[in-house]
């Protein structure tokens, strides 16, 4: 890999150099995959889940040289159709990089939409022109995709993030069906990457749902703060330039750990420190104001696409951080927030909008530079 020019890298291909700790995790995961358990992988957003599956199983020589890796994200997605062509279109990708026979033999296996797939004119390889409208019958190509990954003369790993988007799809029989297939696999390992703690746990350990107890539960927190401390400092040094240990604490605390912002913080900083000098709060500070102005049209045209019950809740959550039991009487009082109930529609909405999340009895905003933006407006500045 070429030196980066910065070395607070953002985004998940990141090498390990670069990468903060997580070896207890790490260790876990590979040990997980080596003995055939799934794993269910469950963080807050943007706190290093995506960063820790790649580096694992992609700068892990064992890992990337014995199997075959398929990672692809579902966040977006809305049906079976979509879930099956994003898994199909991972599939294509990475066999069209590593095996030449191993992709012609899945385009073979996809006899459900056999036709759709083109061929490069110069090269003659064969090129993804599959529409989602192609897939007519997602049920039966999606088992013609696990057939293909159970014939794989490779051990095969398939990473699907943020898994608990299949409980929201309007097909009532996904998670049914996914772990029949899944649990029919001898040749695969599953990682079910999340962020939304409490779907995932009715998911995965509720006896009454279809993937109760066939995976392990990873549930990952904050790197600790004098790791980061220390990690941050040296890749200054490393660079000819110094750290001080305390406007890493603050930005720490700022976020909670955030590992994304952190790193998003510790660039903007990096960057704005020239070699041989010391980088000290004032940098940190504004590497921060530049995230929210960068931001500051996007969270202004979020606020004012909700209602004002529902904004009147993201502000009183913001207020908080973290809000317990906000149905109380004592949190809408103390907000001055309308009745229960108003409260209580207002959740639902903004949880199913992803701008808030839910561990438990309590609720935070799932983007800590948001909630900064609220409280800086209209609460409370938090710097």
């Amino acid at each position: 890999m070429i030196e980066p020019r910065n070395p607070f890298i953002l985004g998940h291909r990141i090498s390990r150099p670069y990468f903060c700790d997580r070896i207890e995790e790490e260790k876990t995961l590979i040990a997980s995959i080596r003995n055939e358990r799934n794993v269910v992988m469950i963080s807050p957003r943007r706190m290093g889940k995506t960063s820790l599956i790649y580096v694992s199983l992609h700068e892990s020589p064992e890992i990337e040289n014995e199997y075959l890796t398929f990672f692809f994200d579902i966040l977006q997605t809305n049906s079976l159709a979509e879930f099956t062509f994003l898994l199909g279109k991972a599939i294509f990708d990475k066999l069209r990089k590593k095996s030449e026979s191993g992709l012609r033999g899945f385009l073979a296996a996809l006899k459900s939409i056999k036709g759709t797939f083109g061929f490069d004119p110069i090269t003659g390889t064969p090129t993804f022109n599959l529409q989602l409208g192609d897939i007519q019958n997602p049920e039966y190509t999606l088992e013609e995709i696990f057939g293909f990954l159970e014939r794989s003369e490779r051990p095969v790993i398939v990473v699907i993030d943020e898994f608990q988007q299949i409980s929201k799809y309007p097909e009532k029989n996904v998670e049914a069906l996914l772990r029949t297939h899944i649990q029919r696999m001898s040749n695969a390992t599953f990682i079910f990457s999340g962020s939304e703690k409490t779907l995932l746990h009715e998911m995965f350990v509720s006896s009454k749902r279809p993937f109760y107890k066939s995976a392990e539960i990873m549930h990952l927190s904050a790197i600790p703060q004098d790791t980061y401390v220390e990690f941050a400092r040296k890749l200054f040094s490393d660079r000819g330039k110094t750290l001080e240990p305390d406007p890493v604490r603050w930005a720490f605390d700022l976020f909670g750990g955030n590992t994304f912002y952190l790193q998003r913080t510790m660039n903007g900083a990096f960057a704005e420190t020239a070699e041989g000098d010391a980088c000290g709060e004032e940098h940190v500070r504004r590497s921060v104001k530049g995230m929210l102005a960068a931001n500051e049209v996007m969270y202004r045209e979020i606020l004012s696409n909700i209602s004002v019950n529902q904004k009147a809740l993201l502000l009183a959550i913001a207020k908080d951080k973290i809000a317990i039991s906000p149905l109380s009487g004592t949190f809408i009082k103390r907000h001055s927030l309308p009745s229960a109930s108003s409260v209580q529609s207002a959740l639902g909405i903004l949880l199913r909008n992803g701008l808030i999340a839910k561990e438990e009895d309590s609720y935070r905003i799932n983007d800590p530079l948001l909630r900064i933006f609220i409280n800086n407006i209209y609460c409370i500045p938090e710097f």
